[in-house]
Order: C-alpha cells, then structure tokens, then sequence
C-alpha cells in the first residue's frame, strides 16, 4: 500500500458475548404506562418485547372532577376494564389509585375523591397511591396531597409522585412536597417520583425529606422528534450517565407512556441498547423489572413454558 494512502479504519470493539450477559433476557416490568389514554394495540406491541407486567397509575385525565362519583368513575375504568384490556394481551395490569391535582374542581370534590379512593385501595390490582401531583400548588393542593400521603402510610402502600413537565415547576414543587411528607410522617423510601433525570435528581438533594426516596422512576426511549410529545424521555445514553453517577439502586425504567406521542417499546429498546453498551445483565434486570417489582411488592412473572 502507498505510504500517502490512510489505513481501513480500525474494526469495532466487539461486543460482550451474550453468554457473558447472563442466561435469557428478563422478563419486563413497565411501572409507569397510561394506556387507559390510549389504544388497546399498544399492549400487544409490549407484550411481544417482553413486557409481562406493568402498572398504569391514575393520571391526569384533563377532565374536572367535582364529586365522588366522577372519581369512582375513573378508578372503576382502571380496575376492571384496564385490567381486561391488558389480559386479552397477555400481560398482567396492576394500577395506582389517586386523586390528581390537575382534575380537581374544588376542595370539596377533592376531599370526596379521597374518601372514595380509600374504598378503592382495597381492591387486588391496586399496587399503590398515584399519580399525586402539585401543579397550581395552592393550599387546596397540598392538602388534597397531604391527605393521601397520611392515607398511603396508613395503608402501608407505596407512592407515586409526578414531577411537573417543566423544570422551574418541578423546583417550585418541591418545597411544598418535602413539607407535605414531614408532616404527613410518611416514610421517603415508600415514595417514587416519576419522569426524574440527572437534573431533577440533583435538585431532590436541596430537600432533607426528599433525600431518602425509595424510587427514581425514568421514563425511557431512544429520542424521536415527534409532533405531540408531552414529555422528553430519557436515552440510554442518559441512563449510562444516571449509572455513573447515582448507581442501580434506586433507578426504576419505564416508558412513562402518556396520551401524546409515545413509544410503547421505549423500554424494550432502551435495555437493549444498554445491554449492547455492555451494562452487565444483573443491573439491566435490576432496571428494568427487579427495582420496581421490590418497590411495588410484585411477584416477578416467569414466562410459560412452550
């Protein structure tokens, strides 16, 4: 070859031999999906990439709620005919119950909300208290909040807490939340806040009450420029970064699947992006199904056998 002609580029790094990642891939746990928002078909697409489990919390519809009834409406949809629709699919739908701060009309409303949620709670798919939410943040808010915490702590579930979509209402949302859970004496590593990255997980440091939190929930998927996104997912280039910094420990993925335009296989490629990254498979499946499946006290589901 002449001396002036470069050299073919140097080949790849090879891969990690998937008999070094461990045997099989783990079964999916997506902890954090509101298809009772969108179509039954998006149950399918997650079954075939290994979601077996998953659990929709309540979120906010976009519709005032001003009486029981109206909420009683909303939890009934949740677990009975959510919980059908992900059945015909093959997949095992448990859900969180809760009055959001987005569908309230008035106090009132509110307060009678709870009451019917208290009822709720006791029904077998229910895995926790969720979304709870401060968006306006007014007083009416955080003791819509505060109620359901003290209710959460009494009935010894579990919390999912949604972070605000824009980061400056995120940083307003914390004070107010840290007041709420001391003096609710709820225990932080009962609580998991949703729709988290490396940003707002630093800024949970601010708080001493927020500091023991037992779940970061982060809602991934490889980036897409989509017209009705409501939410920015993180990528798995995102995910290596929060390893670095934060370890395996608390981190929870899932697709945060909302009405807008999301991807019901952001989970399933985000792990295997990350396993072709190298991240060895006990984190993956620590990620992926074992944090939140201890967090919500769901039994892992193996796959039939064929």
């Amino acid at each position: 070859m002449p001396a002036d002609r470069p050299g073919p580029p140097p080949p790849p790094p090879p891969l990690a031999p998937r008999a070094l990642q461990g045997t099989g891939l783990t079964p999916l746990f997506d902890h954090h999906i509101h298809t009772d928002l969108r179509n039954a078909d998006d149950y399918e697409l997650m079954a075939v990439s290994g979601v077996l489990t998953a659990l929709a919390p309540c979120s906010a519809s976009l519709e005032t709620r001003e009486s029981g009834s109206a909420f009683a409406a909303r939890f009934e949809r949740l677990t009975g005919a959510e919980t059908a629709r992900a059945a015909a699919y093959g997949i095992d739908l448990h859900v969180a119950l809760a009055v959001h701060a987005a569908d309230i009309g008035d106090l009132r409303g509110a307060l009678a909300g709870i009451e019917v949620l208290e009822r709720y709670l006791d029904h077998p798919s229910v895995r926790a208290l969720g979304e709870v939410s401060l968006r306006a943040g007014g007083p009416d808010e955080v003791e819509v909040l505060e109620r359901q915490l003290k209710l959460a702590s009494a009935r010894a579930l579990p919390v999912l807490v949604e972070s605000p979509p824009a980061l400056p209402a995120f940083r307003a949302m914390l004070a107010p939340l840290a007041g709420a859970v001391e003096r609710a004496g709820i225990d932080p590593a009962t609580i998991a806040l949703l729709d988290l990255d490396e940003r707002r997980i630093d800024l949970l440091a601010e708080h001493p009450a927020l500091r023991g939190l037992g779940g970061y929930g982060i809602a991934v998927a490889p980036r897409q420029d989509a017209l009705f996104q409501i939410r920015e997912k993180q990528s798995h280039r995102e995910v290596l970064g929060l390893l670095e910094r934060f370890g395996p420990k608390r981190l929870m993925l899932n697709t945060g699947l909302h009405f807008g335009s999301a991807d019901p296989l952001g989970l399933a490629r985000t792990v295997h992006r990350l396993r072709l990254h190298g991240v060895p498979e006990q984190i993956v499946r620590a990620l992926a199904h074992g944090n939140a499946a201890q967090f919500f006290a769901v039994p892992h589901r193996v796959p039939a056998a064929g």
